[in-house]
This record gives C-alpha cells, structure tokens and sequence, in this order.
C-alpha cells in the first residue's frame, strides 16, 4: 500500500514556483508580510467563530447547536484577542509555521527514501526533506520573538525549498504528456 502518491511534474513546478514566490515577497517586504500575515489570521478565526456561531439558526437539523453555539463563541474570542495581542498570534502562527515543516519534511523523506524515480530526484527529495525538518525542529525549539526573524527566516527557507523542488521538477521528471 502507497502510503504517499509522487506527485506530477506540474504539480512539483507549481509548489516550487509557489514557494519562491512567497520567499522572495517576504525577503523584500519583511514587516508588510508579517503585518498583514497576523491580522490575517487572527481576522479568518473571527470569520469562521462568527459562521459557527449562527450557523444553528441557518441549519436547523443541527443536533448538537449548543456545542456548535460554544465553539463559535469561544473562536470569535480566540479571533478578538489575536487581533488585539498579535505578539501571541506570531507564537501561535510559528507554531503552525514548524507542524507545516514537520509534515513536508516527513514527506519528502518518504518520497527520496521510497520514491520510484532516479537517484538523484530521491536525492533531492532527502535534501528538502531534511531541511524542512531542521526547519521545523528549530521553530519548535527556539520561537523566534523578532517579527523580522520569523520572515527572514521562512523566506530563505521558503526560497531554498522551492529551487530545490524545481529543481527536481525541471531536471529529474520526464515530461507531461
């Protein structure tokens, strides 16, 4: 049983481009990104609290109203006080940030390590592999207090990354049909 599905030339491009992209908009405007990133956030949990909150008076074969009732109530809170505390809204987002990492980079390793293409494809896939679990690991382990640390640091790994996967898209994946 395939526990993981390689992905397509277009598919490995895509992420790539997608991931330079997003590296380099952080590098450039470091203090805009991480401005509109924690309001972002903070604003999308108000969003869905609210929807959750009056979501039982749109839906009314809604059994469990109640609970849909608290946790609504409890994630436009969560919302508001992320809006109006976003030093805890980077911690919480650095902690999303390093999981993220964590679970690329366990899939990646799994790709090199039970991939069916050449070697150096699987050799790739190690290297990003590994480098989104240091990643991980290391924002895990040291939460970065500096808001410019924090896009200093994903935009290089975000730039890093993404020439490391294109790379395997460019030069390692036969071409689409």
């Amino acid at each position: 049983m395939e526990l993981a599905v390689m992905p397509s030339r277009k598919t490995l491009l895509l992420r790539s481009l997608a991931y330079i992209v997003l590296g380099a908009i952080m590098l450039i405007w470091p203090a805009a990104t991480i401005l509109v990133v924690v309001f972002a956030f903070a604003i999308n949990i108000l969003i869905v609290g609210l929807a959750t909150l009056f979501e039982p008076a749109f839906d009314k074969s809604n059994k469990s109203a109640v609970a849909t009732v608290i946790i609504g109530l409890l994630a436009v809170v969560v919302g508001i006080y992320l809006l109006v505390n976003p030093v805890v809204t980077v911690g919480l987002i650095d902690l999303l940030v390093a999981i993220w990492a964590l679970v690329f980079g366990l899939t990646d390793l799994y790709l090199g390590f039970a991939g069916k293409t050449g070697g150096g494809s699987r050799l790739l896939f190690i290297i990003a592999g590994t480098i989104s679990l240091i990643f991980g690991i290391y924002m895990l382990n040291n939460p970065v207090s500096a808001l410019g640390d924090i896009v200093l640091v994903l935009g290089i790994y975000a730039v890093i990354v993404g020439i490391i996967v294109g790379s395997v898209g460019l030069f390692f994946y036969p071409k689409s049909k």
